[in-house]
């Protein structure tokens, strides 16, 4: 079964603390991309069946140090290395496994560029797509493929995913970027959980 954590937003100018928590006045790209995250948590296990790193984090649209700033970024740890809220402090000490996601309603060659750039500090970056618009970039699955930039489509209706391409985790081609974006996911990591580590503190 998989361990989710939650879906947050990144804290930054206008800080939210769980994305869908409750319905905001959304652009259909963000609509869309809140869609397949709660889709994507739900069917992770199923998604990687072959991961043994099934602990998830999700955070919302956090920069990254001029490499662009990702639509969803997923981090996953093994069960092995559990967490719970004395350790919750140490997401960069579990080695995750990290995937970034960007999302497109129709322009995929715009989102293929900036999925691209995500590869500098992820192990994994996937363009995600409307099912109805994979037509016109299926065809092209061999620039995906030779980009490592994964190709999946999403039905909102039916909260389907389909994996046309989804390349196999790898080093982050600039490791020092990789380690920066892991910490600031810890960093809103520990927004949402230091509050429950010092309850549960005082509790004891």
């Amino acid at each position: 079964m998989l361990d989710a954590f939650g879906i947050y937003q990144h804290h930054s100018r206008n800080p939210q603390e769980n994305f869908s928590a409750r319905v905001t006045r959304q652009n259909p790209e963000a609509k869309f991309a809140e869609q397949f995250a709660l889709a994507y948590r739900d069917k992770f296990s199923k998604i990687h069946s072959g991961t043994s790193k099934r602990k998830t984090f999700f955070v919302r649209e956090m920069p990254v140090f001029g490499n662009g700033i990702p639509d969803l970024l997923v981090l996953s740890w093994s069960r092995d290395r559990e967490m719970n809220l004395s350790t919750c402090l140490d997401l960069e000490k579990l080695d995750p496994t990290v995937r970034a996601f960007e999302f497109k309603l129709s322009d995929w060659r715009k989102g293929l560029m900036q999925a691209h750039r995500y590869k500098f500090f992820s192990n994994v970056s996937i363009l995600v797509l409307p099912n109805h618009k994979m037509k016109s970039a299926a065809p092209q699955i061999d620039i995906f493929r030779k980009l490592r930039v994964g190709l999946w489509g999403f039905s909102p209706e039916t909260r389907a995913i389909a994996c046309f391409y989804t390349p196999r985790p790898i080093k982050q081609q600039i490791p020092k970027y990789g380690e920066r974006a892991i910490r600031l996911a810890a960093q809103s990591f520990r927004s949402q959980f230091s509050p429950l580590l010092k309850l549960s503190q005082a509790v004891q």
